[in-house]
């Protein structure tokens, strides 16, 4: 498969190293605004954002007009999701996009709205949810953040409401822990990326399960796919 990146940072970088790892091609790097590279983009199979909100347009109009699968890691944008969803659709391409492309931080997801569909059967819990990733992460809370709190909210019919508490500090590469607390016990689920290649690997396995497909999809609804 022929790739494009599209964001050239540290999870550019980590997504190329697995890419090629698994037998790929990268045919272009582009940074969000960078438009000498983009002509490249014409022989891709797929575009793999890792970039900056402020580029998610560009990026979609990208790879609609150059016909190519589109895998966004990129998050701050679920206020365009319907625009971009058409979009997708009159172009005829597959898009997939998540808060976090690990396989184990979805399934994390999955684990935590079938606890909160039982915990919430027992008025004595309260849940709450505790994020801390390195310094230099501009958004707070995290998207995977506001997805654990959505499965929370969704698996308990909204009778649990869990705030974020997010740390910014050190090099934490990202730590997620929802807690079901009460006065008799405690329970925590926690999922810690101990690298970026964990988020690399899903985003190529995403791209490569994109192929032959088109629609809009979230990376858990891809992974059945898998």
């Amino acid at each position: 498969m022929k790739i494009a990146l599209h964001g050239i940072g540290k999870m550019g970088r980590a997504v190329e190293k697995i890419a090629v790892e698994r037998g790929h091609q990268i045919v272009a790097r582009i940074s969000h605004d960078d438009t000498g590279s983009r002509p490249a983009v014409w022989g891709a199979d797929a575009v793999i954002d890792f970039s900056h909100y402020d580029a998610i347009s560009d990026v979609v109009e990208l790879a609609c007009s150059r016909k190519a699968n589109l895998v966004i890691g990129t998050t701050g944008w679920s206020d365009r999701m319907e625009s971009i969803k058409t979009r997708c659709e009159k172009a005829g391409i597959g898009i997939v996009y998540a808060a976090n492309f690990s396989p184990g931080a979805n399934i994390m997801f999955a684990v935590t709205r079938h606890a909160a569909s039982l915990f919430s059967r027992f008025p004595e819990y309260a849940s709450g949810i505790e994020e801390r990733h390195h310094a230099r992460k501009k958004d707070s809370p995290s998207g995977t953040a506001l997805r654990v709190q959505q499965e929370v909210v969704e698996g308990s019919n909204h009778r649990l409401e869990p705030t974020i508490a997010s740390t910014r500090a050190g090099a934490e590469v990202g730590l997620h822990t929802v807690f079901f607390d009460s006065p008799d016990d405690l329970v925590e689920i926690t999922h810690r990326a101990r690298s970026r290649e964990g988020f690399a690997r899903g985003a190529v396995i995403a791209a490569e399960t994109l192929q032959g497909r088109t629609g809009f999809f979230r990376f858990d609804e891809l992974m059945e796919l898998v």
